[in-house]
């Protein structure tokens, strides 16, 4: 066993583009983090994309940095995505041990605090109990239908975007590998380890992605059926005085933006936009409770 105690992010990626987020996240966190940061940057390349060199040359200029081939030939969404999850997972297990957390980075995804190592880790180690995973929480989604039962949208679970347990894998049952991962392992996670809802990994839109990144609550943010390049790019913009002037706004830009949604809800009826749209109306009623 090769016994390491920082953190490891790990960076899944099958094509270019999502190798061009990744560098603008690198290019954000060289402009406003200290360095070296204490993690290690596991770059997980899918079986048909051979790894990188200058995704692994500007992630060694954070810390320190790995290049991993996941080996499961499984491709396309969710199957591929699933497989390289359990891949990365399975060798975080038999090579790294502590009381560290894994964090499953994906392209979409962003940090927006400078400090966002220190935040995950500090609510991390704040759990008297090892988590087994620390995420963002997912409740219920339900299509409401007037004169009729509301249906089930989406089952509760924790967001595949997440911080796991070192020994994840080997903590979980087999059974769990079965269908895509963030709602499989959900169903069986209370039962073998502590699932911790954190605040500060959360989703965002292009629209809101500024508001949050201004947000004291936000670490992590997941632009989850956003255009992925847009919503980067939204999230790594210095921030400006002008947003600084205004942040006393935000609380009434999102009752006004909530109102929207609950209108919009009642038209878009039918597939991922109207998942989306009553999953982040879900989250609201949560977040206000």
């Amino acid at each position: 066993m090769n016994a390491r105690k920082e953190h490891v992010v790990i960076l899944p990626y099958y094509c270019q583009e999502e190798v061009d987020r990744y560098l603008l996240t690198a290019a954000w966190m060289r402009e406003n983090c200290r360095r070296p940061l204490n993690c290690i940057f596991l770059l997980a390349a899918s079986p048909k994309c051979p790894p990188n060199d200058t995704l692994f040359q500007a992630y060694s200029e954070l810390g320190r940095c790995q290049s991993f081939q996941c080996p499961t030939q499984v491709f396309g969404y969710p199957g591929g995505a699933t497989a390289m999850f359990w891949d990365a997972l399975d060798y975080i297990a038999e090579n790294f041990d502590g009381g560290g957390f894994a964090l499953w980075f994906e392209s979409d995804m962003a940090f927006v605090k400078p400090d966002w190592l220190a935040r995950l880790d500090a609510e991390w180690s704040s759990h008297s109990t090892k988590p087994l995973v620390m995420g963002c929480y997912v409740p219920p989604v339900f299509k409401f239908r007037p004169f009729r039962k509301r249906k089930l949208l989406l089952e509760p679970h924790i967001n595949g975007g997440a911080c796991y347990s070192l020994d994840f894998a080997r903590r979980m049952p087999r059974a769990a590998r079965e269908g895509v991962f963030d709602m499989s392992i959900y169903q069986y996670g209370p039962s073998v380890g502590l699932v911790c809802k954190t605040d500060q990994i959360a989703f965002s839109t292009v629209g809101s992605a500024r508001r949050d990144v201004l947000s004291s609550q936000r670490t992590v943010l997941h632009g989850f059926l956003q255009d992925k390049d847009a919503f980067i790019r939204r999230c790594v913009s210095p921030v400006t005085e002008r947003e600084l002037r205004h942040r006393s706004w935000i609380p009434w830009i999102e009752r006004w933006e909530n109102m929207k949604r609950q209108v919009r809800v009642l038209f878009v009826r039918r597939g991922q936009r109207a998942m989306f749209e009553n999953m982040l109306l879900a989250k609201s009623r949560l977040e206000s409770k």
